[in-house]
């Protein structure tokens, strides 16, 4: 098994779509949130939706990196300890 990049991209963007509390997923594999001003210039309140669509996008991304290595045969390289 040859070695594994690990990319994580936030963005925050403008826009005007109404406030959505939740992580959705879009159909391009990435979660999006939509919080509302007042919660963009707060700095507890945006980490908090950072980090509970960071956290959707994380949970996502190990169980098809795991589903997928779990199809593959066995690296003959030694297991890291």
């Amino acid at each position: 098994m040859g070695n594994y990049k690990i990319r994580v991209k936030v963005e925050f963007i403008e826009c005007d779509d109404p406030e959505q509390n939740s992580p959705m997923k879009q159909n391009d594999g990435s979660f999006e949130m939509s919080i509302d001003e007042a919660d963009a210039i707060s700095i507890d309140n945006c980490e908090t939706a950072v980090m509970r669509t960071s956290h959707e996008a994380i949970r996502a991304a190990l169980s098809e990196h795991l589903s997928q290595a779990s199809k593959k045969k066995p690296s003959k390289k030694r297991n890291r300890k």
